[in-house]
């Protein structure tokens, strides 16, 4: 290869910035683009760039975007200076574009850290030619049919390509993404059962059977969804990650001596994590709390295994997590009066995520109504929105009596409501609309405490905002003279 800083690298660099300078006058976002352009202008442009001197890699099926925004808070909040894409592309050419703004203007290194989210399947790409010193991995499952049908694929991309330098941090309770780090430098995470959590959860989706090392059917000694959980081989000895960082219980700071229910995640504010020690004993360390599912309890989880494995003390990380939002970017919490307006994102065609959301929606106390716009379809429908992924989807979960009402918007409404009644939910919680933008105008008054939960797909942001904002404007009108309307965000 020629020099790494050619005339070349040095011209498509000034290009660069010139062209994210005339971006941002006019309001764009220079997140992609001119990642795209670097590349076109200069190919390699990712192996010549200069690299900061240590490269935080973020990636996995669920929760990636949610962990990397919050390790980027968290190393903010340390005092770190960083590059990071936020709100960018995980792909390559995003992660050219977030590594640009850690170079000077032509092109020389001028910050010492990078926290890099990057998509599992572009790792391929990415890590011949940037290798991270450490690579967190939230999870491996199933994501939509077009993309990525199976987590083993995914799995197999990542055990061909990860750096042999490069220490992995993963969670010890995924009995597929642990396997990544058993022969490698890593450190794990996991939750252990907590009190009146189910033993044994049954879901339409289970991927990991057999056991990796003889192939012969696993013993489960708990199961918290899919294949998150505890299992053994009795032919061979195999047995789960044990993890170095592991959730021991979650309180209540007003009851600081009793652990709480699986049940009660939304009243928890302190977390009690066990810090394996070299005898195996488990040292307690206590961290701040605000979350409201069990996917937030992995996704904080993972973030103070980095810093601690990073070698900061568990008082800074604690530090560092105070007063933190997580999952601003994928989540917004709007309260008006006694009702509580949930707005998440569910990833559209990938039944786990759908799946998780709704199960850890439906553990909110109260009576909870539903609108879905995890339909794709935009104007129209198209071949793309395979709907065969519905019926892989815990969709039964919203049989529950907690569930009054379930508005379903989009083009594809239709078919979703069949998928529904074939899981098992009544007719008469069911209403649609071809017209997301709508739905809010479909939910079912009451007087009563409610959770009115939005899941929305990656597309369909925009209108779940405008749906939010309609509904806050109809539950807060009986309120107006009260002015007890609250938002969080």
């Amino acid at each position: 290869m020629k020099s790494r800083r050619s005339p070349r690298f040095i011209a498509t660099v000034l290009t660069v910035r010139a062209t994210q300078a005339v971006m941002r006058l006019f309001g764009l976002k220079a997140t992609h683009f001119p990642g795209q352009l670097a590349k076109k202008l200069c190919p390699g442009f990712l192996a010549r760039i200069d690299k900061p001197d240590r490269i935080i890699a973020v990636t996995g099926t669920n929760g990636k975007t949610t962990v990397a925004n919050l390790v980027a808070d968290m190393a903010g909040k340390l005092g770190l200076s960083f590059a990071h894409n936020a709100y960018g592309s995980n792909i390559e050419e995003g992660i050219i574009t977030a590594l640009l703004d850690a170079t000077t203007v032509t092109g020389r290194k001028k910050k010492e850290l990078a926290i890099l989210e990057i998509d599992e399947r572009v790792t391929r790409v990415v890590f011949k030619d940037l290798q991270p010193d450490y690579l967190l991995v939230t999870n491996l499952f199933r994501e939509s049919y077009l993309r990525n049908a199976h987590g083993e694929f995914i799995y197999q991309i990542l055990d061909d390509h990860i750096p042999a330098s490069t220490r992995l941090i993963v969670n010890a309770d995924d009995l597929l993404s642990s396997a990544l780090g058993r022969k490698r430098p890593h450190n794990s995470f996991g939750i252990a059962q907590l009190p009146e959590e189910e033993t044994f959860t049954r879901n339409l989706i289970r991927d990991v059977l057999l056991c990796p090392d003889c192939g012969q059917p696993l013993t489960d000694d708990f199961i918290r969804y899919h294949h998150v959980g505890r299992s053994r081989c009795d032919a061979c000895g195999w047995r789960s990650m044990e993890a170095d960082y592991q959730v021991l219980a979650i309180r209540n700071s007003a009851e600081p001596d009793r652990a709480l229910a699986y049940q009660a995640i939304t009243r928890a504010d302190t977390l009690v994590v066990g810090h394996r020690q070299a005898d195996g004993r488990m040292e307690e360390e206590s961290y701040p709390f605000s979350g409201q599912t069990i996917l937030d309890l992995y996704n904080v989880l993972a973030a103070i295994t980095l810093f601690k494995v990073l070698g900061y003390e568990a008082a800074a990380v604690a530090d560092a997590l105070t007063g933190l939002t997580i999952g601003k970017s994928r989540k917004e919490i709007v309260r008006v009066g006694n009702k509580t307006i949930y707005r998440m994102l569910a990833k559209g065609k990938n039944p786990i995520a759908v799946s998780r959301v709704i199960d850890a929606v439906t553990l909110f106390p109260g009576d909870i109504q539903f609108i879905l716009l995890v339909d794709t379809s935009v104007e129209k429908m198209s071949e793309e929105d395979n709907t065969a992924w519905l019926y892989d989807a815990d969709l039964a979960l919203l049989s529950a009596d907690s569930v009054r009402r379930i508005v379903i918007g989009g083009q594809r409404a239709e078919d979703i409501r069949l998928a529904l009644l074939l899981a098992g939910v009544p007719d008469e919680k069911i209403v649609t609309s071809r017209d997301k933008s709508q739905t809010a105008s479909l939910i079912e008054e009451s007087p009563d405490p409610q959770t009115i939960a939005i899941l929305y797909e990656l597309y369909s942001e925009p209108v779940s905002r405008k749906v939010t904002r309609d509904l806050k404007d109809r539950l807060a009108r009986p309120l107006l003279h009260q002015g007890d309307s609250r938002h969080e965000d």
